[in-house]
């Protein structure tokens, strides 16, 4: 089965899932015994705005078939949410903006933020307070770039890297992790449609 295919497939398949679930739970007469939650993390990939000149007729199909999706929720006033997570908000269908019903921007983290994800695993890495705001300020952005490390950054690259080099003969050491933490280049932002996205 082809990629373009298989998006049209997919869609129409977890809509089908989502929404049979959501109908157990429906009670039209009274309170609901619960709502389900579909969740489509990088939904540019299925969602993308069918305007593009490069997009293949199957791929608009599976568009289409996204959206009819949740006109189905919409329209059986079923307890279903959708939720989209993209980095690329603007090659989002239109279509599918225009139903939602909210959009939330995630930026990425400030120092508060920062310090809030690596406080506890670095103290319980025997940081001091001051190693830790020392971080905190090189995981912002600096004079060579005006951009800062984004959660998964912190998480999943900027942790690992630490406990990794120590591993498994000796303690993580702070000196050691911010020259570490010095050379750890963050994710830079999406180009989306010309506009930056940081």
């Amino acid at each position: 089965m082809s990629s373009n295919l298989s998006n049209y497939w997919w869609s129409s398949t977890a809509f089908d899932y989502a929404i049979e679930k959501a109908k157990k739970l429906n009670n039209p007469s009274g309170k609901n015994r619960g709502a389900v939650i579909f969740l489509v993390d990088e939904a540019d990939a299925l969602a993308q705005s069918r305007e593009s000149s490069q997009m293949h007729h199957e791929d608009k199909a599976g568009v289409n078939a996204f959206i009819r999706g949740i006109d189905r929720i919409s329209n059986g006033k079923l307890p279903a949410a959708v939720i989209m997570c993209t980095n690329r908000l603007n090659s989002l269908d239109p279509a599918i903006k225009r139903r939602a019903a909210d959009i939330l921007k995630f930026g990425r983290p400030n120092k508060e933020q920062r310090l809030f994800v690596l406080k506890e695993p670095l103290v319980e890495l025997g940081f001091t307070d001051n190693d830790i705001k020392d971080i905190v300020e090189i995981t912002g952005d600096t004079t060579e770039r005006e951009y800062g490390f984004t959660f998964s950054d912190l998480v999943q690259r900027l942790l690992p890297s630490l406990i990794l080099d120590a591993y498994p003969n000796t303690a993580v050491n702070p000196k050691r992790s911010k020259e570490i933490v010095k050379g750890i280049i963050p994710t830079p932002p999406f180009q989306d449609n010309g506009i930056l996205l940081k």
